[in-house]
């Protein structure tokens, strides 16, 4: 396979569809959002429908940061199985988890009905594996755990096109999209609104928080001023957050050339996301080409990754034990040739959940922080409920993720 670290497949894909301009001059807002990736999107989606005045900053180009890099795969299931989360918040709270992640796709769904084109959203089916006979027992166990919860699954040991020895097939409770395809398509729907205003190439290099405002200065010394502000940068916003319980990580992608030729790779077929139940687990999504996008391998983030040569070797050796991970899965595919590899950074904290919260000891800053492979989601449930956590309005859901749980 050719060795790379830098060959992003949705980058490749879409172009940008629309440029903004970069701010040039001192404004006010009633809320600042920062961050232009698609947790920046859905979170400036709910507030600007509810009249809110909203202005949406991002240092790059809008959605080029880590959501050009995302697996793009929407699960209604944790990073931690059911029953394992459950020891840890409660059944309660467990099964809310899930519950709210299978909602959160329906109002990705809902959203991406209002674009005038399509932007690769599609429903399908989730299957949860093992191909290790010693797991079987668990993968039983975590079955019962959904079922009981309500949950429309069942049980499998055998699949048409993955090779596996056990698994939990989901009805209608995954879905994939295009993520940098779909940010651009929101944005651009946004901006249309004259409540919303977006600019990119615009950096804050200082916050400063009051009683009833926050101001904020860019890297041009221009002012936003606003009466709330909430980041949805990611990685990026973990240095305003004292919390030992998180983790940074690298994870990894290929993706094969088109594969539609195979009968095998017929829409009927593929009609699935997949992930396993090993450590450091696998993701498989198709596109709609028949691209195999397979990913995972996640590996903690040292200093060691600063040495450009540790982490190309590093990087490269991912890719191959993914290329070999995939070919063992997929035994009705001989050789699988792959196109692109591609790396991104992110974090997760130790039960697998988000952060959707008020910033300790920072007033009126919130953050809407996806944590973790289903990252897409946490921003889709976060952007929920901060609509009204701006305004002093606290879900119960918010307990489950704020910081100091």
């Amino acid at each position: 396979m050719q060795k790379t670290v830098e060959n992003v497949y949705w980058k490749k894909k879409s172009k940008v569809q629309k440029i903004y301009p970069y701010l040039a001059d001192d404004i006010s807002t009633d809320v600042l959002i920062i961050g232009g990736g698609i947790a920046g999107a859905l979170t400036t989606y709910y507030l600007a429908k509810e009249g809110v005045k909203v202005t949406v900053v991002e240092r790059n180009i809008i959605g080029y940061g880590a959501t050009s890099t995302a697996n793009a795969i929407l699960e209604y299931q944790s990073d931690m199985d059911m029953y394992k989360l459950e020891k840890i918040i409660g059944q309660k709270q467990a099964r809310r988890v899930f519950k709210l992640c299978l909602d959160a796709i329906d109002m990705i769904e809902d959203i991406d009905n209002e674009f005038e084109k399509p932007t690769g959203f599609k429903r399908q089916d989730s299957i949860y594996f093992t191909n290790k006979f010693m797991q079987k027992s668990n993968m039983s166990k975590e079955f019962l755990v959904r079922k009981n919860a309500g949950f429309d699954t069942s049980l499998l040991d055998s699949h048409a096109v993955l090779n596996i020895s056990s698994g939990i097939l989901t009805k209608n409770a995954s879905a994939v999209i295009n993520p940098y395809m779909f940010t651009q398509a929101l944005f651009e729907y946004l901006s249309k609104m004259k409540n919303v205003k977006i600019y990119e190439n615009t950096e804050i290099k200082e916050i400063k928080t009051m009683f009833d405002s926050v101001e904020c200065i860019t890297s041009n010394g221009f002012k936003i001023t606003s009466n709330s502000l909430i980041f949805t940068t990611g990685v990026e916003t973990l240095k305003y957050i004292n919390n030992p319980n998180i983790d940074l990580y690298k994870t990894f992608t290929i993706v094969s050339k088109p594969l539609i030729e195979k009968e095998y790779m017929k829409d009927s077929t593929i009609n699935f996301t997949a992930r396993d139940s090993i450590d450091p687990c696998h993701y498989i999504r198709f596109d709609n080409n028949g691209r195999i996008i397979f990913g995972g391998e996640n590996t903690k983030l040292t200093e060691k990754f600063m040495d450009n040569k540790y982490f190309y070797n590093v990087s490269n050796d991912k890719y191959k034990k993914l290329n070999t991970s995939m070919n063992k899965l997929f035994s009705n595919i001989e050789n699988i040739p792959i196109e692109f590899a591609f790396n991104s950074t992110y974090a997760s904290t130790k039960d697998g959940l988000p952060y959707v919260d008020e910033i300790p000891n920072m007033p009126n800053c919130f953050c809407n922080l996806g944590l973790g492979s289903n990252g897409i989601i946490y921003s889709a449930i976060g952007a929920g409920m901060l609509k009204n956590a701006i305004n002093g309005l606290y879900t119960k859901d918010m307990n489950i993720f704020r910081i100091n749980r």
